[in-house]
């Protein structure tokens, strides 16, 4: 009786298929954001740092009023360094929620992310 020696290819072949992909959701990068870094919201808190450009990126909700949009995006072209702006896919709603108020967040400035990786949405483009 010959033995059967192990194949190796059954041990180096991985089903990648099955290992789970990380998905980046901005809920929680926000909540993180929120308590480790530092971040400005409401409308005149925003329009009053785009003078002193602390930020270092927006973050406006789906349902942000044109008016306010535009007027973000105008100050944006004026200034020398860009900031990022990122369209949130929820609501006001959503957004005040993500930052554990009980009230609507149309923007959101970034200052400082914490420990968050709220900057990699740069690079991502969604």
């Amino acid at each position: 009786m010959a033995k059967k020696k192990k194949s190796e290819k059954t041990d180096s072949s991985v089903d990648i298929s099955r290992k789970k992909k990380k998905v980046f959701d901005i809920d929680t990068n926000i909540k993180v954001a929120y308590k480790t870094g530092k971040m400005v919201y409401g409308k005149s808190q925003i329009l009053r740092g785009l003078r002193e450009n602390p930020f270092k990126m927006l973050l406006i909700a789906n349902n942000c009023p044109k008016e306010l949009e535009s007027q973000l995006n105008y100050y944006n072209s004026l200034m020398k360094n860009q900031l990022f702006i990122y369209k949130y896919k929820g609501s006001s709603w959503d957004l005040g929620l993500a930052c554990a108020k009980p009230y609507m967040i149309s923007v959101i400035g970034i200052i400082d992310q914490g420990d968050s990786d709220l900057l990699s949405l740069k690079t991502k483009r969604n």
